[in-house]
């Protein structure tokens, strides 16, 4: 009984110690395999694709339809042209795209004389009126002082006024320029519109509505005026929305050729995105040289800043419909540009302290008027004589 006993326990122990093992053993194995699957997955045999892109990758030109090959051939061909005419404004560092050449420059602005004068034919003023000589006194003075040129004789001025007769006596030569102007001849129109408060420069061709004139109030603000349209003529301008008309065409084609939106969204965008923004910075560009300009010819800059505030008060007045969507406007806020130019008197000034000229004027300036504080004018004992010493 003993001998069965034992043997019964010792098998009894051998087959819990198996089953132990066994389930250990499975248990292991379980693990193990546990520890493969979340450490090393399983991957693919490399492949190495020799001079040639995978065939699933999207820039493969191979998959590429004519269509799509075109579409980026001339993106990249559009891309390539832009960066290489790409140029910087002087004054501000500003980058713009300019593709126009000095040849085809002239061109555009012998056409642009020719239709003004077409345009405003017997509209304007004479050139011996005392408002077109008003005109022409300012305006000589801010080009000759910043050595941009000079006005046409007022003989030649006369000629485009009037057409010539068969007898009349034509000049042969224009009058000598000044010492130190570049030798560049301007144009100058005044347009007797007293409806009209504004005045524009297109290629050194000034035209100036007699309506601005009542807003100008002075010759510092007439020249505030002139100094900013010809500030326009002086950073080009003109011929830069002339090459940015291309920028526009490509975009508008993009849009609507790629991505088929319809035509007028796509000028709307164009205008919105690229368009109006320049046109913006370009009248702030024109602001900062204008005032430059008149501070050179050493009339007060601070009539710049009166006279866009005018200016201001004028376009709220007659402008209640997109006074609150600046976006879409050609002009900043005469608000934003009073700002910039409050901000530039201190350089203002500073040319003019630095202009000999301009001392000379203010010496004069300040001698009349101690002269007039002291002796009055109209004293029993002193006759009043008009006219610098």
């Amino acid at each position: 009984m003993q001998t069965l006993s034992s043997l019964f326990r010792k098998t009894s122990v051998r087959r819990i110690s198996c089953q132990f093992t066994s389930s250990h053993c499975r248990t292991a194995v379980q693990q193990t395999q546990c520890r493969q699957l979340s450490s090393h997955s399983p991957r693919r045999a490399p492949r190495y694709v020799r001079f040639q892109v995978d065939p699933d990758h999207p820039f493969d030109v191979s998959r590429w339809n004519l269509q799509m090959k075109v579409v980026v051939g001339v993106l990249l061909g559009g891309g390539v042209y832009y960066v290489v005419h790409l140029e910087q404004v002087p004054e501000t560092g500003r980058w713009r795209f300019m593709d126009v050449s000095p040849k085809f420059e002239a061109k555009l602005a012998k056409t642009a004389h020719d239709q003004l004068l077409l345009e405003y034919k017997g509209k304007t003023l004479p050139p011996n009126h005392p408002i077109t000589r008003h005109v022409r006194r300012v305006a000589t003075r801010i080009l000759e002082s910043s050595g941009l040129g000079t006005l046409e004789s007022e003989d030649t001025a006369y000629l485009h006024h009037a057409p010539p007769r068969d007898n009349q006596w034509l000049p042969t030569s224009h009058a000598e320029l000044p010492p130190g102007i570049e030798g560049k001849e301007w144009n100058l129109m005044v347009v007797n519109d007293d409806r009209v408060p504004n005045a524009m420069c297109v290629f050194r061709n000034i035209v100036v509505f007699t309506g601005i004139l009542p807003v100008a109030k002075d010759d510092a603000g007439l020249a505030a005026v002139l100094g900013h349209e010809i500030g326009h003529v002086v950073e080009r301008h003109v011929i830069e929305r002339y090459s940015s008309m291309k920028v526009l065409l490509f975009m508008v084609s993009m849009l609507v050729n790629v991505i088929g939106v319809d035509i007028g969204l796509a000028q709307l965008l164009s205008s919105i995105m690229y368009t109006l923004p320049n046109t913006r910075k370009q009248e702030f560009e024109a602001d900062e040289v204008g005032l430059k300009l008149i501070a050179k010819a050493c009339y007060d800059p601070a009539a710049a800043t009166e006279m866009f505030k005018r200016l201001g008060q004028l376009d709220k007045s007659e402008d209640t419909e997109m006074i609150h969507m600046p976006f879409l406007k050609t002009h900043p806020p005469s608000e934003a540009r009073v700002q910039r130019l409050e901000a530039l008197l201190p350089t203002a000034y500073q040319i003019q302290a630095e202009s000999s000229a301009c001392n000379d004027v203010q010496d004069s300036l300040t001698a009349f008027r101690q002269a007039f504080v002291q002796r009055p004018f109209g004293s029993a004992d002193e006759t009043a004589i008009w006219g610098w010493a």
